[in-house]
């Protein structure tokens, strides 16, 4: 009897000793986002699913894998475990936000637009809600309510070479090409190396009879290897 029960006491202590040495869900999660930072997606993706083993509704887990996901390209994937997320919390906004960039990556813009809507109304400074809220309506020609999403991102991050580039396009669409080109300079002077922002500069020039300057512009747009610029180079440069 003394021997069946101190093999039940030593089966208990092993037993307790394995529980000890398991991850918690937090340790799962924080080994889960440390993989991402170093672009290790799928082994994230694995350490993710065992913290939600444990917590079904870890929202950070949630939000992470869905990151993930969206990194490996599966996007629909990442789109239901986002909402899932957002079930979870409908308080928090990056689960809003990062599906709605799944959601315009696959193109699917009203939806898109949805989510970053929700993001700017519960959190009014995300900066990059604004830029990718931008964009869509800059896509759809509705380049005043794009001017005011970029104009409002100024006033936060006003080192933002992206904005200025936005905003540049933003205006020359709707012929303030003295403003463009303020703003496209302030992107180049930013990143030397932005060959869109030369494009479009070239551009504002082009439009204001300042074929010469403009063509310098077009053509360095051209050396940066952006698309469209060679084009542009050949049909306002050419003699």
């Amino acid at each position: 009897m003394g021997k069946y029960i101190s093999r039940i006491i030593i089966g208990f202590i092993l037993v307790q000793g394995f529980m000890a040495c398991s991850p918690s869900e937090e340790e799962l999660v924080e080994e889960g986002r440390n993989l991402m930072a170093t672009e290790q997606y799928p082994e994230a993706v694995k350490k993710l699913n065992a913290a939600l083993d444990k917590n079904p509704e870890n929202y950070t887990a949630l939000n992470a894998k869905g990151v993930a996901l969206l990194r490996l390209g599966q996007l629909d994937e990442s789109i239901e475990v986002f909402t899932t997320a957002i079930n979870v919390d409908t308080t928090q906004y990056q689960a809003f936000f990062n599906r709605g960039n799944a959601f315009r990556i696959l193109g699917r813009d009203n939806e898109a637009m949805l989510d970053y809507d929700y993001v700017i109304n519960l959190k009014p400074d995300v900066v990059d809600a604004y830029v990718n809220r931008g964009a869509i309506l800059f896509k759809y020609n509705e380049f005043d309510r794009a001017l005011f999403d970029f104009e409002f991102a100024l006033r936060m991050d006003p080192n933002n070479a992206l904005l200025y580039l936005n905003k540049g396009k933003a205006e020359l669409r709707i012929n303030n090409s003295d403003d463009a080109i303020y703003d496209l300079k302030k992107a180049i002077e930013m990143n030397p190396g932005y060959g869109e922002a030369y494009y479009w500069l070239g551009l504002a020039e082009v439009a204001l009879n300042n074929r010469t300057t403009g063509c310098e512009y077009l053509t360095k747009a051209q050396e940066l290897n952006f698309e469209g610029a060679a084009e542009a180079v050949a049909q306002n440069c050419m003699q």
